[in-house]
């Protein structure tokens, strides 16, 4: 009879034990891989604080170029200035030089004429006295010098005049060179940023993934343990069932021996079976292993958050062409490198246009895009089409074609979003969009 209760404490202990050792495994490599899960973040976020440094000098950058783009830009306005005065002066000085060259005329004429000996000789002729003389001949010198005096200064009028033109060329020219130097940095610089917003925006993603993957893990360590607290209870309860059936086959045990005693004493037969005890089932010798219930399955699928693909949806066409959109932008005024609502450059509003009438992103800067197009000369222009100014490659400003050699474009400081034509301010080359 001993031997029966042996055997059911053994399918007990066989029956919990492989069920509680997986589970405290599990328990240990779930926490093992949340350990690795946490390095990973650390370390996702300090690229992420590089980035952010890096986007940092960048946008510094930035600000130091558009503080050199306002300098550049206070510079133009007085170059503006100073060729309208001197455009003044030299009509003024044309008018003049013209009402002096028919004073010469008409002075070389009767020169021609009469001759400068024979009216310094009427002169002495005619003279009443000495003094009469001296007096006809002196103011004959006068009228001669200040007729020469009068070229004199007609001719240094005009070299003045040149001369101040071709200074004030050479300085917008100066400043053109340095818009599309300026420009050419823009472009750089706006590369950089994006390029570093997308890793930014990529290092989040693989953060957050493996953020949503610890969040996994834990839950999965969650269960797992709750697991092992249950198996734990269940143990206990087997156990105290296999200690009450053996306390019962004890007490079963031990009346039958007393009855056998007895038996033989009182000198019964032998054979008759009565020393045969059978145990009584007591329903807690066999025990049936929980199943898994799946919460220590350890496959977590990832939440598709679509943060890293670095893709930025354009936003919805409002309809209306690029022409009618950067019509209704005409009086706003001009900032350098700012791109609408309120205010633009000349690239700005271009970008603007474009993507606000058909999502179409032409790019945020002037060399970028002349390859929004096919290159064509600017008579070939159609209304949508590109106007730029500069060669091919350094380009410093842009303008929107609306026909007839017409254009709107974000001009200057002074004129903000205007129309104006070719004739006023000639571009370089087109671009058929």
């Amino acid at each position: 009879m001993k031997k029966s209760v042996l055997p059911l404490l053994m399918v007990c202990t066989l029956a919990l034990t492989p069920v509680v050792a997986p589970v405290v495994s599990l328990a240990d490599e779930v926490d093992s891989k949340i350990q690795q899960k946490d390095q990973a973040i650390s370390g996702l976020k300090s690229k992420e604080a590089d980035a952010q440094s890096q986007v940092a000098a960048v946008q510094s950058q930035v600000a130091s170029i558009n503080e050199k783009a306002e300098t550049l830009i206070a510079e133009q306005g007085k170059l503006r200035e100073t060729s309208a005065n001197l455009e003044k002066e030299i009509t003024q000085l044309t008018k003049r030089i013209e009402k002096r060259e028919g004073a010469i005329q008409n002075q070389a004429r009767d020169v021609q004429v009469n001759g400068n000996s024979t009216s310094y000789m009427d002169a002495l002729l005619n003279a009443k006295s000495v003094s009469d003389a001296i007096t006809r001949i002196t103011a004959m010198s006068t009228i001669v010098n200040a007729n020469n005096q009068l070229v004199k200064q007609q001719q240094e009028d005009k070299k003045s005049v040149e001369s101040k033109k071709a200074e004030n060329e050479e300085k917008v020219q100066a400043l053109q060179e340095s818009q599309v130097e300026l420009e050419a940095q823009k472009g750089d610089l706006v590369k950089a940023e994006a390029e570093l917003n997308v890793l930014q925006t990529t290092l989040a993603a693989e953060r957050a993934t493996a953020e949503d993957q610890k969040a996994g893990l834990v839950k999965e360590k969650e269960a797992a343990i709750a697991e092992q607290a249950r198996i734990a209870e269940q143990e206990k309860v087997v156990a105290a069932n296999a200690k009450k059936a053996a306390e019962e086959a004890a007490k079963t045990t031990a009346s039958s021996t007393s009855s056998s005693t007895e038996q033989t004493t009182s000198g019964s037969a032998e054979g008759t079976g009565t020393g045969e005890v059978t145990t009584p089932s007591t329903g807690g010798g066999s025990v049936t292993p929980p199943s898994n219930n799946g919460g220590g399955g350890g496959q977590v699928t990832p939440p598709n958050n679509g943060g890293g693909g670095g893709q930025v949806t354009p936003p919805p066409a409002t309809g209306g062409s690029a022409i009618s959109i950067a019509a209704a932008q005409v009086g706003k005024p001009y900032v350098w490198g700012s791109k609408g609502p309120n205010s633009f450059d000349c690239s700005g509003l271009v970008y603007y246009a474009f993507m606000n009438s058909t999502g179409r992103n032409v790019g945020g800067y002037t060399v970028a895009q002349e390859s929004a197009g096919v290159r064509i000369s600017v008579a070939e222009a159609q209304p949508g089409d590109l106007y730029f100014w500069g060669s091919p490659g350094a380009s410093y400003h842009v303008a929107i074609a609306t026909g007839g050699g017409g254009y709107i474009h974000a001009g200057n400081e002074s004129t903000g979003v205007e129309y104006s034509n070719v004739g006023s301010f000639t571009p370089s080359f087109a671009v058929r969009m």
